[in-house]
């Protein structure tokens, strides 16, 4: 598989902003405080508890101080994706900001539609981090990997086996074609020290008609 080597490279991801960074990492000063306060967090709060899945990561990969509360949220909370079955975390981003918002749109347009909301604005915020560390490079292999690029979610397993196997085996991430945007590049990040200096950039407003998302500003 061949091997992409990130320096310094800019990633861009867009988040909602109802989940703001989680504020044990961006406050903590060691791993054992971020742990000390987790296991309290997990003790009081039965919804984290359920859903928290940190505590599986290896500490030396935990990050911590200003920005990194946004690169530890997928880590905590992993859900199914692409390149995870759920059981672990990957920070999605994109290589160029339009990659990033039109990822997003598809995939909050499909939870929209599912759950028939009304029309309205989706309020967002779009994130800057720089990406370092040796990558599996599947850009461009569409046609030889069509098992990674299915672009029904439905259809995922495939592509998350082999990412489990990637991670495993020690890899930053995977740097791939979007399957969104045309042109379009993207990073999925397995480890959270892949990843810096993390900040908000601006808000994002995605325009939900009902049935679509019509565009956003």
């Amino acid at each position: 598989m061949k091997v992409a080597t990130f320096v310094d490279q800019s990633v861009w991801r867009v988040v909602p902003t109802r989940f703001p960074p989680i504020s044990i990492f961006e406050r903590a000063a060691s791993p054992e405080d971020i742990e000390d306060n987790l296991r309290l967090e997990m003790a009081f709060s039965p919804h984290h508890g359920e859903s928290m899945r940190i505590l599986s990561l290896a500490r030396t990969e935990w990050v911590s101080g200003p920005g990194c509360g946004f690169i530890m949220a997928p880590f905590v909370y992993p859900i199914p994706s692409r390149f995870s079955d759920g059981s672990f975390g990957v920070f999605y981003a994109g290589l160029e900001e339009a990659t990033a918002i039109e990822e997003v749109a598809f995939h909050r347009a499909r939870f929209m539609a599912s759950t028939g909301q009304a029309p309205m604005a989706l309020d967002h915020q779009i994130l800057h981090a720089v990406a370092n560390g040796a990558m599996a490079d599947i850009r461009g292999r569409e046609a030889q990997l069509p098992e990674l690029y299915d672009p029904d979610p439905a259809r995922y397993p495939a592509a998350q086996a082999w990412a489990r196997e990637c991670r495993g085996q020690g890899g930053a991430g995977v740097a791939y074609s979007s399957v969104r945007r045309t042109g379009g590049t993207c990073a999925a990040l397995f480890r959270p020290k892949a990843l810096t200096g993390c900040r908000i950039i601006r808000p994002l407003h995605y325009l939900w008609n009902g049935s679509r998302i019509v565009g956003w500003a």
